[in-house]
């Protein structure tokens, strides 16, 4: 496991977006959930690189479960919310 560490602060984009899945996507209890671990992880000031993928990998997953017209529907500052925390996810994943 990668000991490798990010701040917190660098994933702004990914907790906007997070935010506008909150406020405005249908979600179970259990994709709440997701949204509620990954608020605790990026409360601290800095994270394991792994974790940052699990929760780009999360936001990924919430932007799904909202259905294929959530992200499209948004008035235009949230959709610009949750295209750049997408592109930050798709970043740190796809990072070497």
């Amino acid at each position: 496991m990668s000991d490798e560490q990010v701040p917190t602060a660098e994933l702004s984009r990914l907790a906007v977006a997070l935010d506008v899945v909150d406020a405005r996507a249908e979600l179970n209890h259990r994709y709440r959930r997701l949204i509620t671990d990954s608020r605790t992880a990026l409360e601290a000031s800095r994270i394991r690189i792994t974790q940052a993928r699990g929760i780009a990998k999360k936001l990924m997953v919430l932007v799904k479960a909202a259905g294929p017209g959530f992200v499209d529907g948004l008035p235009e500052a949230e959709r610009t919310a949750v295209r750049d925390g997408l592109a930050q996810a798709d970043e740190l994943i796809h990072r070497g």
